[in-house]
């Protein structure tokens, strides 16, 4: 029997083995993805999967029922991660540096057609990504929030719970980072 996320939190809330047993299944490979994208980590990730999963268990009867729930999944996870990352990230790290907007994500895959290109597109979104993995954690966090799960600076700094600024800052910081291992890596200018 197929069942909409509202049932399946139902026959949670009820105690029922079959509910916990659906979500896990529906939803266990989105936590373990969006938690290796926010630590760079395979263990770390298991680890926070299971940590969150135990956290969304708890907080089920919480949850409103006339929301949609992978929202508030996504707020319970990325609070877990944030929470995990903000205990590893070392203390003084200044954000006194002034915004510029810089290039996104989103914005660098060009349409190819020729095969030669599509391996080199290939090879770039591998070191890319790469670099991503190195960023600190707080910048690795923004970024990832914000390109990848299209969330808002609002929506970032409410889920930190760092002020909006602070969250466009760490932005700023990581696509800078980024846009400069790109120019050494492929001598662009910078």
């Amino acid at each position: 029997m197929d069942m909409d996320d509202h049932q399946v939190i139902s026959l949670c809330r009820e105690g029922r083995e079959e509910g916990y047993r659906q979500l896990l299944a529906r939803y266990e490979g989105y936590i373990y993805s969006l938690c290796y994208r926010l630590t760079g980590n395979r263990e770390d990730a298991l680890d926070l999967t299971q940590e969150t999963f135990i956290k969304v268990i708890n907080g089920l009867n919480g949850f409103q029922i006339n929301r949609a729930f992978k929202p508030w999944l996504r707020q319970v996870t990325v609070n877990a991660c944030y929470n995990f990352l903000n205990r590893r990230v070392p203390a003084g790290v200044s954000l006194e540096q002034p915004l510029d907007e810089g290039l996104t994500l989103a914005d660098v895959q060009p349409a190819i057609e020729d095969p030669a290109r599509e391996v080199e597109w290939r090879d770039t979104r591998r070191l890319l990504w790469e670099m991503v993995e190195r960023l600190p954690a707080l910048y690795r966090l923004v970024l990832v929030l914000r390109h990848q799960e299209g969330m808002s600076y609002r929506d970032i700094a409410e889920v930190t719970r760092l002020p909006e600024g602070s969250v466009k800052t760490y932005l700023f910081r990581a696509r800078r980072r980024l846009r400069q291992g790109m120019a050494e890596q492929y001598g662009w200018e910078g």
